[in-house]
């Protein structure tokens, strides 16, 4: 199972927020500031395919599908296109259920994360942010977070929301309904074509 931590890749360029040549997503944009999308890509592709989508990859597709004109990546415009070249099929959802069934099906998913907000703390993130989607198992949701640090889930907060086991992560359908609530679509489904 590959994992990617988007903070361990500050070497590898990738501009983002591009309509805003100025910016310093622009100017300076690396994975680790705004990779997450990207790192979750690369753990789709591993878990689903027999192939493998390198960071460097996913930025060259990024870029050339003009997913990067706004700060990190615009997952519909590429999550479709990374589908299309690995055989996978993909869709777009507002229902954490329908995320647990495409996971107890065989598929997994990307988490779309809003951050913090007027009246609610980021439970995964205080900005936007994608994570891993890996499995269900009846009760919680099992993920990974490309951005995941030691005490990042024991902050005021965050604290008794995750259970975390090792860089898995495991949460609730109430959580991520929170953590979502102000993004659409909340959740990438992916699966295996025919399957």
């Amino acid at each position: 199972m590959l994992y990617v931590n988007q903070n361990e890749h500050p070497e590898i360029p990738y501009p983002n927020n591009v309509s805003d040549p100025a910016s310093k997503g622009a100017l300076s944009g690396n994975i680790k500031d705004a990779g997450c999308g990207l790192c979750a890509l690369s753990m789709v592709v591993d878990r689903l395919t027999m192939s493998s989508l390198s960071l460097e990859d996913a930025v060259r597709y990024s870029v050339q599908e003009k997913a990067n004109l706004k700060p990190g990546t615009d997952l519909k415009i590429l999550a479709p296109y990374i589908a299309g070249l690995y055989g996978l099929e993909v869709a777009f959802s507002n229902d954490a259920w329908e995320l647990a069934r495409t996971l107890e099906s065989g598929g997994c998913g990307i988490v779309h994360i809003g951050g913090d907000r007027e009246g609610h703390i980021g439970t995964l993130s205080d900005v936007g942010h994608y994570v891993f989607a890996l499995s269900y198992n009846g009760r919680e949701f099992c993920l990974l977070d490309p951005a995941w640090r030691e005490n990042k889930y024991q902050i005021p907060g965050r604290k008794g929301k995750i259970r975390e086991d090792g860089l898995f992560l495991y949460t609730t359908a109430l959580v991520l309904e929170e953590d979502t609530e102000n993004r659409r679509p909340r959740y990438y489904l992916f699966r295996r074509k025919n399957s």
